[in-house]
């Protein structure tokens, strides 16, 4: 379920969002609860009380423009996906000290709503991203755990062993290709028949090796009967989460 919120004192503009993004996530399937807020301070008193996964935010409003609104918020919740929206393009590079998702212009309503398709569908793909993973294993070793903290998993017989960020491992029975076809495609990539790596931490890709750097300094390797599928997937991966 996908918490949504826009803010516009704009009427007409904020009925024209709130139905077209409500719209498109019917849709893409995704479940959602939208709210509509007329100003910065009626959003940041809901948004305190219960943050917002994601915000629609107007940058030009009277009394408490959108920057403003998103310094505040961004104190309340790191975490919440925003999207600015206004009709003063120049303010882009504004944004991008408030770590904005994604900025769209206002203009025709065609042009915005073909804007809104494509925001709401990366969004979507970043958001299956974040669920977290169950770790089946025995007694203490079942659990869940967000994608970003693994680092890349690895099989040994029937059994997987998850190397997280941290440096920590935890050892399942379970055999790899069942394992892969649980996760999320979009960020989780076979690079060997025994190794599956998170993309979002790969530092550098080494196509004449034949191998991958993390972002820990660790090396794995891309095997040739990987290759392909690999680099199909990770160009995927870079044109939806760079």
């Amino acid at each position: 379920m996908i918490n949504a919120a826009i803010c516009d004192d704009n009427e007409a503009m904020l009925n024209f969002l709130s139905g077209k993004i409500g719209e498109i996530f019917t849709e893409i399937g995704m479940e959602f609860e939208l709210q509509k807020f007329h100003s910065g301070e009626d959003f940041l008193k809901n948004h305190e009380n219960c943050p917002f996964d994601v915000v629609f935010m107007d940058i030009v409003m009277p009394d408490m423009n959108g920057f403003d609104v998103a310094k505040q918020m961004r104190r309340i919740s790191k975490d919440t996906y925003l999207i600015f929206i206004t009709t003063e393009s120049s303010l882009v590079y504004e944004s991008f000290d408030f770590q904005p998702f994604y900025f769209i212009p206002k203009g025709k309503p065609l042009v915005v709503e073909e804007r809104l398709r494509h925001v709401v569908g990366k969004l979507a793909l970043h958001t299956a991203a974040n669920e977290k993973i169950l770790i089946d294993g025995a007694y203490e070793n079942k659990f869940y755990v967000s994608p970003s903290d693994i680092l890349y998993i690895k099989s040994s017989s029937n059994h997987v062993t998850f190397h997280f960020v941290d440096g920590k491992t935890v050892q399942i029975r379970k055999k790899l290709a069942e394992l892969f076809d649980t996760l999320n495609q979009y960020i989780f990539v076979r690079t060997h028949n025994r190794i599956v790596v998170n993309m979002k931490r790969i530092e550098r890709v080494d196509y004449p090796n034949m191998e991958i750097l993390l972002d820990n300094g660790e090396i794995v390797p891309i095997s040739r009967s990987c290759k392909k599928d690999f680099e199909v997937a990770y160009i995927r991966f870079t044109r939806n989460f760079s």
